[in-house]
């Protein structure tokens, strides 16, 4: 995969103007991904938020597409079994 990390100083600009690096691309390919998951739950209480949200981005970065509650437990589980090597 060809990736080059950059950033943008808010506090500056809005665009690297030596990079060009911008961050408006990235954050609303999260904004419409993470509307339409809340979408398909019908809402969410604000108290509830933060876990959905953990929820979300465990899903997208571990498994593709929808998968089954039982194999992101399990993901979950060995994720837990080599982080404290048991």
């Amino acid at each position: 995969m060809d990736y080059t990390h950059r950033w943008v100083n808010h506090e500056e600009c809005f665009v690297d103007p030596v990079t060009g690096a911008r961050t408006n691309r990235i954050e609303g390919a999260w904004e419409v991904h993470i509307k339409r998951h809340l979408k398909r739950m019908r809402g969410v209480r604000k108290e509830l938020l933060t876990g959905y949200l953990d929820e979300f981005l465990w899903k997208t970065w571990f498994f593709a597409g929808e998968v089954p509650v039982s194999t992101c437990m399990e993901g979950l589980v060995m994720a837990i079994r080599k982080h404290y090597h048991v």
